[in-house]
């Protein structure tokens, strides 16, 4: 499992992901901030910060990500690959299956 989870420590204006990337690991903020940007790079459109969890419907879409994310200030970032919800689907209830399936839908 500990290769499944990670853990990193960022500085301001450091690139999480960028644009165009496949999203193959889904997120959780510890402390500080992160930037979701426009698709110009110049824009922001979205904060995320301590203790929200972001990435999810990208992963379980399977889509390259749609914005870039950077760090405001120093930020901690844990990094769960996306295997975590795959390899677990299919001993998943079916109602919980289908909730996953509809977070699909949803994007940053």
């Amino acid at each position: 499992m500990s290769s499944l989870v990670s853990q990193i420590t960022m500085f301001n204006g450091e690139v999480l992901f960028r644009q165009s990337q496949p999203a193959k690991h889904f997120y959780l903020v510890q402390s500080g901030m992160v930037m979701v940007l426009d698709q110009s790079g110049r824009t922001i459109i979205r904060y995320y910060e301590a203790d929200q969890m972001f990435g999810l419907p990208e992963v379980l879409a399977g889509i390259d990500w749609p914005h870039t994310v950077i760090a405001y200030g120093k930020t901690v970032v844990k990094i769960f690959a996306a295997d975590i919800v795959f390899d677990r689907m299919e001993h998943m209830p079916h109602a919980h299956q289908q909730f996953i399936n509809q977070m699909a839908h949803l994007s940053i």
